[in-house]
């Protein structure tokens, strides 16, 4: 059987950014070097400088999220103080809140009367149930905001032709058939 020559190929240096011959010799020789053992205690300073900074770094991090929970956790108590207050001052006062504000607020009472307990006691602020996104369609139904956007401020008609309006028939259905398509998806994903 015929042996065939194999290259023994070469090896690279990390440290030094080199090839040296894949050999014992050559590799201890290179090692031993002056040159590679600079390379390797500037590698390991590099090393240390940078997981100094890094562990700076996360200090520094670890040191603002507390001073962020601080300030709101301090605005938080000031929020439920001024809230607390304002609803004192409205319950001494009935005959100045208006029909909206006495629903809300009695809305809220009831909301946190119905707030779960938790192991040290009541659960701290109020619990909304109401969207926080009045722009968002519920079920189909658009808000008023978004039913008043494009009115005219001059309120004056814009005149309009007839292939404008059959463009805007043919939106309107086109939307309409979307809305029967969609409807079984609009927060709906289980039959009751």
């Amino acid at each position: 059987m015929t042996e065939y020559w194999v290259s023994q190929g070469n090896k690279w240096c990390d440290f030094c950014k080199i090839y040296i011959s894949n050999n014992p010799l050559s590799i201890r020789t290179h090692e031993l070097g002056q040159r590679h053992k600079d390379n390797v205690t500037k590698k390991i300073a590099t090393m240390r400088k940078e997981s100094a900074a890094k562990e700076k770094e996360q200090k520094e991090a670890a040191r603002a999220l507390k001073e962020i929970e601080a300030k709101a956790k301090r605005s938080y108590q000031k929020d439920l103080a001024s809230f607390e207050r304002a609803d004192t001052s409205t319950a001494l006062e009935p005959n100045k809140k208006s029909a909206d504000e006495a629903q809300c607020s009695a809305a809220t009472r009831n909301e946190n009367r119905a707030a779960p307990k938790s192991k040290g006691g009541s659960v701290p602020g109020l619990v909304i149930s109401t969207s926080l996104n009045p722009t968002r369609v519920v079920k189909g139904a658009p808000s008023s905001i978004a039913v008043n956007k494009r009115k005219r401020d001059d309120g004056k008609a814009k005149a309009i032709s007839k292939e404008e309006s059959e463009a805007l028939k043919a939106r309107e259905a086109a939307r309409k058939r979307m809305e029967e398509r969609e409807k079984q998806f609009m927060g709906l994903y289980r039959s009751y």
